[in-house]
């Protein structure tokens, strides 16, 4: 049993930061908000064991793992919706369209060739 003990402190000590890093890069905000979601899932964990009457360490872990996969999909979907291509019907504005590569026409003046 102290296996999966240690593996609950394992658990609770590393998903709030991964979690955090997904919802961030800057890594003062990391800490603030890997802070937040371990203390609020702590706190909903304890409270929740003591409601349903169940283990408190497996109630932090299982909350802090459905933020974690609550917090992974949302990410995913933002970011398959900024890559899909936009499919407006409306035409695409002059400034928005390449231009064309411009035309340079060396002049020679015959004086010069002299």
């Amino acid at each position: 049993m102290n296996v999966v003990g240690v593996t609950l402190i394992a658990a609770a000590l590393v998903v709030p930061p991964i979690t955090a890093r997904l919802l961030t890069d800057a890594f003062g905000r990391m800490l603030v908000l890997s802070t937040l979601i371990g203390a609020l899932c702590g706190f909903a964990g304890m409270f929740l064991s003591y409601e349903v009457d169940i283990a408190s360490g497996a109630a932090i872990v299982l909350l802090n793992a459905a933020l974690f996969v609550l917090v992974y999909g949302a990410t995913a979907f933002q970011r398959s919706v900024a890559r899909r291509p936009s499919r407006s019907l409306l035409p695409v504005s002059l400034s928005q369209r390449p231009s064309r590569p411009t035309r340079v026409v060396a002049e020679t003046d015959a004086h010069s060739l002299g």
